[in-house]
């Protein structure tokens, strides 16, 4: 009876954004969905009744495992070795040494909300956040607090980027590769490197498509170290199979194994990658943007504004992900130079192709 009001907030989200000025800021649905929900949590409050249709678990671990759907392996080699250096050496050593800094010299009291902070600003925005706090059962106030810093910077970065790069002269492809690394979230990269012309849009959606397959594999990494060293009982001797099965969350088993089975249907039947793209643009894409806006409406509902304070008292979450982005921004950018104009110089005619952007835009997983 609860699920009808909860639809209708997803329903107006998606209509706030697709209002063409909203669009062109790329103002994605999720602000607008928690931001609906925040509003009923913060004014008249929650009804009890609606509680029941409010299942963020559920609405996230689905929408997850359709969005395996959309990482295939196969197709990451055409997205070219110098993206892959980028993405996938960054990306861990920033969200390893963020959730160091913030434990270990910020001293924030809950591990979880340092680990899905440091998984947002590092991997990809919002579902890495969503995938990490399932990985170490944060909780919902804590998803939403690092889902607002996010979103907020992420709208920063889009727009100042771009600007720099053009002001101090820098090469496109540099350029694009750096949004690419840091800006979180996919919709922000494309328009991002749109500004850079198309050469920047290919080379800026290539490194962001190769970071986005880590979003199973954080959560997969983050699940076994909360289950064997974060949750453990303290008298074990050392993690056992069992306390990580109980801990693991299934949800990633299938994320893997859809993204096994769509894999496989690219690669193995003639017409395969039609097909593919057909399912995913046609079917699992639409749901799983459903079920992340109904994940979002829920998290609002369930999120007061009065049970946030405690994790912003010092604005110690701020500085973990202004010092972790700082992080990042100077150490993607470093690598970029690095893989793009000294190991693989021979290949920066090939990433301007039209055929690659093409294929890359086919297989976007994530908004």
């Amino acid at each position: 009876k609860a699920f009808p009001f909860v639809f209708l907030l997803a329903t107006l989200s998606y209509v706030l954004a697709a209002h063409s000025v909203i669009k062109a800021w790329n103002l994605e649905y999720a602000l607008w969905a928690l931001m609906s929900g925040l509003i009923v949590s913060n004014t008249i409050g929650t009804p009890k009744f609606l509680k029941h249709a409010a299942l963020t678990e559920f609405y996230i671990k689905t929408g997850l495992v359709l969005l395996g759907a959309g990482v295939l392996m196969s197709r990451l080699m055409a997205l070219g070795m110098p993206g892959i250096f980028v993405a996938w050496v960054v990306t861990p050593i920033v969200l390893i040494t963020t959730y160091l800094f913030g434990q270990k010299v910020l001293k924030i009291p809950s591990k979880s909300l340092t680990m899905v902070i440091a998984a947002d600003m590092s991997v990809c925005g919002v579902s890495a956040a969503i995938a990490t706090a399932g990985a170490c059962k944060a909780k919902k106030e804590e998803l939403s607090l690092a889902i607002g810093l996010s979103l907020s910077f992420t709208v920063i970065m889009m727009v100042v980027m771009p600007a720099v790069i053009s002001a101090t002269g820098m090469d496109v492809i540099l350029g694009a590769a750096w949004m690419g690394g840091t800006i979180d979230a996919t919709g922000a990269v494309a328009a991002a490197g749109a500004a850079l012309g198309e050469t920047g849009l290919h080379v800026a959606t290539t490194v962001k498509m190769i970071q986005n397959i880590l979003i199973g594999v954080t959560a997969f990494g983050v699940a076994v170290y909360w289950a064997a060293f974060v949750e453990r009982d303290s008298s074990e001797s050392g993690p056992g199979l069992v306390s990580i099965w109980h801990g693991f969350p299934k949800f990633v088993l299938g994320f893997a194994a859809a993204s096994i089975i769509f894999s496989l249907i690219h690669s193995s039947i003639d017409g395969g990658p039609m097909l593919v793209d057909a399912m995913i643009k046609g079917s699992t894409k639409t749901l799983r943007g459903w079920f992340f806006c109904l994940a979002f409406v829920s998290i609002g509902l369930q999120t007061n504004f009065k049970e946030l304070l405690p994790y912003l008292r010092g604005g110690r979450p701020l500085v973990l992900y202004l010092c972790g982005q700082t992080l990042n921004l100077c150490l993607t950018l470093f690598m970029a130079w690095l893989m793009y104009y000294v190991v693989f110089d021979d290949q920066l005619v090939e990433l301007s192709g039209p055929e690659p952007a093409a294929a890359i835009e086919s297989a976007e997983p994530v908004e």
